[in-house]
């Protein structure tokens, strides 16, 4: 079976190559779990900006809608404040002309 060096030498050499196989197949077998992992990931990233997005676009236009309520409610608050302080300085003169 082995009788001269070079006998030797081939099945150290078929040796070798087996091994580098195994490792080049689970190099491959782990490098193709490693892209299927950032696929799942990028695909999930996705998935959770579009629910974000879709959330800030339902703010958006609730604001907007929202929005447009804003002038006539700031007008009424604003009336209801000068009635107040009306009411307040005809109160504070009452007073005045009492402790005259």
């Amino acid at each position: 079976m082995l009788v001269t060096s070079t006998d030797l030498l081939k099945v150290v050499f078929a040796f070798i190559i087996f091994w580098i196989g195994i490792w080049i197949g689970f190099s491959c077998f782990y490098f193709a779990m490693m892209a299927r992992d950032i696929w799942m990931i990028t695909r999930n990233v996705k998935k959770k900006l579009e629910f974000v997005d879709a959330i800030l676009h339902t703010v958006k236009k609730r604001v907007e809608n929202t929005a447009s309520y804003m002038p006539p409610l700031m007008e009424g608050i604003t009336k209801i404040m000068e009635a107040v302080k009306e009411k307040r300085k005809s109160d504070e003169s009452k007073s005045r002309k009492k402790k005259k």
